[in-house]
């Protein structure tokens, strides 16, 4: 399974380009039950049902989703905040 990476103070990116369902969102879910509370997670995907899919696992667990965002054609970035 793909990890959480930490790039920044508390930022962590999980890489799943190339992922399709359901692995995006259990692979979301392992993360945000890993990570520290406070902390940000960004799911790379190219997946689109995942801008749907990942932010509703991502609520279920109580999180808070800041945004998905196109960062290029084709590729998601969903910020969410643990």
């Amino acid at each position: 399974m793909s990890e959480a990476v930490l790039v920044g103070d508390n930022v962590y990116v999980l890489d799943l380009k190339g992922r399709v369902c359901p692995y995006p969102q259990l692979a979301t879910l392992r993360a945000i039950r890993a990570l520290p509370p406070g902390s940000t997670l960004e799911v790379i995907t190219d997946n689109p049902p995942s801008c749907e899919n990942v932010p509703a696992v991502a609520r279920r667990e109580g999180k808070e989703v800041l945004g998905v965002f196109e960062v290029e054609p084709g590729v998601w970035k969903i910020v969410i905040r643990l």
